[in-house]
């Protein structure tokens, strides 16, 4: 555990069901005080109303998961307690309300289904669905590229494949998806963008005895969409 400026560490365990839950819930809020910061600074950015960023700032310094620094021209400021929570997983069992998986699938699903609503709203009549089906060891057919740009800059997207695989193959396709996602993180920001959720979701299907090979994208990306 290496201790960085205004007693920041590189890294903590935590162990408190209560901090496990704080830094689900509040993941975007935390990411605020990555710097020292005051509340109404924070506030400011998010359109929050200065007293209840400081109440919940407050709130994650009793748990751990902040830092409340002295006092500087009037002000209180927080920085993040560590640039890095590690979470045991048997700490939030997929069977807790906030648990692994449970909580992720969760807001993913509502997150998804509002932009999709939304995405949907502003595409109009004339969209269409795409099912595209191949043999094993045979080519996939290619997706139809759509004939006009997508109608919002940011629509919702959704590409699923159903493929038969090893679990060594399956291993390595689920990794190069999240090297996708970890070079993003790597970037950063975009100048002037938008906050958006990107995710990699990956499991072994129920067996059926069905072998097709299928994929099934759900997408307003519009001509944007790569094929």
């Amino acid at each position: 555990m290496t201790e960085q400026t205004d007693g920041q560490t590189e890294s903590v365990r935590v162990t408190d069901v209560r901090a496990a839950r704080a830094l689900r819930q509040d993941v975007r809020l935390l990411g605020l005080f990555l710097r020292p910061t005051s509340p109404s600074e924070v506030a400011g950015r998010v359109g929050m109303a200065a007293n209840l960023v400081h109440h919940h700032a407050r709130r994650l310094a009793g748990l751990g998961l902040l830092r409340e620094l002295e006092r500087e021209g009037g002000r209180v400021r927080f920085v993040l307690a560590a640039r890095e929570f590690r979470v045991p997983s048997d700490l939030l069992p997929p069977e807790d309300v906030q648990g692994n998986g449970t909580a992720d699938l969760r807001e993913l699903s509502e997150g998804f289904l509002r932009a999709y609503g939304r995405s949907w709203a502003l595409a109009g009549a004339g969209e269409e669905d795409v099912y595209g089906f191949g043999e094993t060891g045979g080519e996939v057919p290619v997706m139809p590229v759509p004939d006009a740009p997508a109608a919002e800059g940011h629509p919702a997207h959704l590409d699923r494949v159903t493929v038969n695989l090893t679990p060594e193959r399956y291993v390595q396709l689920a990794r190069e998806l999240s090297e996708v996602l970890a070079r993003a993180y790597a970037e950063g920001h975009s100048e002037g963008g938008q906050p958006c959720t990107l995710a990699v979701l990956a499991y072994r299907a129920d067996d059926d005895g069905i072998r097709s090979l299928s994929r099934s994208p759900n997408s307003f990306l519009g001509s944007a969409l790569p094929v």
